[in-house]
């Protein structure tokens, strides 16, 4: 492991950290909103979450005045110099720190500056594991850590216009969490950084890939709708409830019928009698 990132981890004050914006910021002001900052401590020392989102002040405020009031209370937090953070990417120039301190001082906030020794760049470290550049949604999905709740950047900017806050501090959450877990791997030495499920050697165009399967889809609906209707009536013949399983005769063939596995006794019946 490498060290300045395993000396982060045996300080109690490290955060991972992560964050969602109105879109990238491009130099100029104002600069895009913020609409959720994370931060989250998973060691035995300090389990510590803190959220940073306008929807926890807009309770008596307007938008602007409540992102104003969650960006100062972020301001307390890394006014801290003993305060460290494992982010993902976040020293980009339209992502990251730089944007968040430009959107403070649009606000009236003076943001102190996190130096780079209160810094350690998860992706340039996975980066350097896998000899090449990946999302945090790749890495996440590769090691099966990607969770429901994960919205990509398009996605939270078009959430935060509409005042969606509680969906995108869930994908925010979902990122938080998934570095902690991602340092789990390492740690581990079972990181991958390879899609675990290569694509079919089948010869076919992701096209064409995508074409059948939306066949077998309409396939697939068919059948159970063939299914269903068929159930629907031979039922219609056996108007009690057997509670134990049954073989009876009926007009259409026969019916079989499990309370415990009613699903299955479904596709006995169908295959059954056709």
């Amino acid at each position: 492991m490498d060290n300045k990132l395993e000396d982060f981890l045996n300080n109690k004050d490290y955060y991972f950290i992560h964050y969602a914006s109105e879109g990238f910021y491009n130099g100029s002001s104002p600069a895009p909103k913020i609409s959720c900052i994370v931060i989250y401590n998973d060691s035995e020392l300090n389990k510590d979450k803190k959220r940073f989102s306008p929807m926890d002040y807009l309770d008596g405020n307007d938008l602007e005045t409540a992102e104003k009031l969650c960006l100062e209370k972020f301001k307390q937090i890394i006014s801290n110099p003993n305060i460290c953070f494992i982010h993902w990417n976040m020293n980009m120039e339209g992502f990251g720190f730089k944007a968040i301190s430009a959107r403070a001082k649009d606000l009236g906030i003076d943001m102190p500056e996190i130096t780079n020794d209160r810094l350690f760049d998860l992706s340039s470290y996975v980066a350097y594991l896998s000899e090449k550049r990946l999302s945090i949604k790749q890495v996440l999905w590769f090691n099966s850590l990607l969770n429901d709740g994960f919205l990509d950047g398009k996605t939270e900017t078009e959430y935060a216009k509409e005042g969606r806050f509680e969906e995108i501090f869930k994908s925010v959450n979902a990122k938080v969490v998934g570095l902690s877990m991602l340092i789990d791997e390492i740690k581990n030495n079972s990181l991958k950084t390879e899609n675990p499920f290569p694509e079919p050697n089948d010869g076919l165009t992701k096209e064409e890939r995508r074409a059948l399967a939306l066949k077998v889809a309409e396939s697939r609906e068919r059948m159970f709708k063939e299914i269903e209707e068929h159930n629907r009536r031979v039922l219609e013949h056996n108007k009690r409830v057997m509670e134990q399983p049954i073989y009876q005769e009926v007009d259409e063939g026969f019916l079989f019928f499990d309370s415990n596995h009613p699903f299955l006794s479904m596709f006995i019946n169908w295959f059954g009698n056709r």
